[in-house]
């Protein structure tokens, strides 16, 4: 049976990053194994990871990372999907304390203020942070690629930059093929214009690179948003995208790098027949933890 690992309830932000990996543990017949694995996404409770191996759920296994010399004890959630290069589960850290990633996750209250989010590290002691940028600071990263962040281990403020995956070409992930959905319906009729009193939040007219990940067939699609705001993004895409379609997105996002992704959902969708586009607006989803 497999876990919906993405629709489950989350204490922390996931972000997109391969690391390379040990794990360990017992198999239901008593043999010890041990082997490399990597991640796909993290969070400050546990994290997906491909491997070769199959796991058994609810099974206790070591994560290493052997570059670091730190390891913690984690539980196999479940089965996530197949991989071609093995097998994506879901694992939870059993011991919170151990900061495997050595990345600080904010408390989730911060989100409110939020346009952006990203993953970057302070160029003066290393330090791994996932930052919530809000409107000012979106438009500045974008341009610069980097923003200056106050350290709590500098105690100043100093030059954050992004961090580089760089995995080696097997550890590469690889998605399915993407299933176009049936043709879409008549276009939609178009309702009347909302003003900018009566959305909940205020728009930036920026060209951000967002990613658009559609969980229903594991494809990502990379394109500028027309907009972005505190509760979601306005973005044209040639794939119909009915309301009530669920996404995850990554905004701002640079390819190669550790990106962060989240819930989002289309609430309005119109047809741009002369150019074969839809514009679609989409809304972050609400954890049960707090704003998303």
């Amino acid at each position: 049976m497999e876990t919906t690992w993405s629709h489950a309830p989350r204490s922390s932000d996931r972000v997109a990053l391969i690391l390379p990996i040990r794990i360990s543990g017992t198999t239901v017949d008593g043999h010890v194994f041990s082997e490399k694995a990597r991640t796909l996404l993290l969070s400050r409770a546990g994290a997906l990871i491909v491997t070769s191996r199959h796991l058994t759920p609810k099974s206790e296994i070591l994560i290493r990372r052997d570059n670091l010399g730190k390891e913690s004890p984690a539980q196999v959630v479940g089965l996530v999907r197949k991989h071609v290069d093995g097998f994506v589960y879901g694992v939870k850290l059993l011991n919170p304390s151990i900061n495997l990633w050595e990345i600080n996750f904010i408390p989730m209250s911060e989100e409110e203020r939020a346009v952006g989010r990203v993953l970057l590290r302070c160029a003066n002691c290393g330090l791994q942070e996932i930052i919530y940028l809000e409107e000012f600071e979106t438009e500045v990263f974008h341009a610069n690629r980097f923003i200056y962040h106050r350290c709590n281990h500098c105690c100043e403020s100093t030059i954050w930059n992004e961090i580089k995956e760089d995995p080696e070409e097997w550890m590469r992930e690889v998605a399915p093929t993407y299933s176009p959905p049936p043709p879409p319906p008549p276009p939609v009729p178009r309702g009347p214009a909302r003003t900018k009193n009566e959305r909940r939040h205020n728009r930036i007219d920026c060209k951000l690179v967002a990613c658009i990940r559609y969980t229903s067939h594991f494809e990502d699609e990379v394109l500028e948003v027309d907009d972005v705001s505190r509760g979601g993004v306005r973005f044209k895409t040639r794939k119909y995208l009915a309301p009530g379609t669920k996404i995850q997105i990554a905004v701002p996002y640079s390819e190669g790098m550790a990106n962060i992704f989240i819930p989002a959902e289309i609430v309005r969708m119109k047809q741009i027949p002369d150019k074969n586009l839809y514009e679609c607006g989409a809304a972050y989803i609400k954890s049960s933890d707090g704003p998303r």
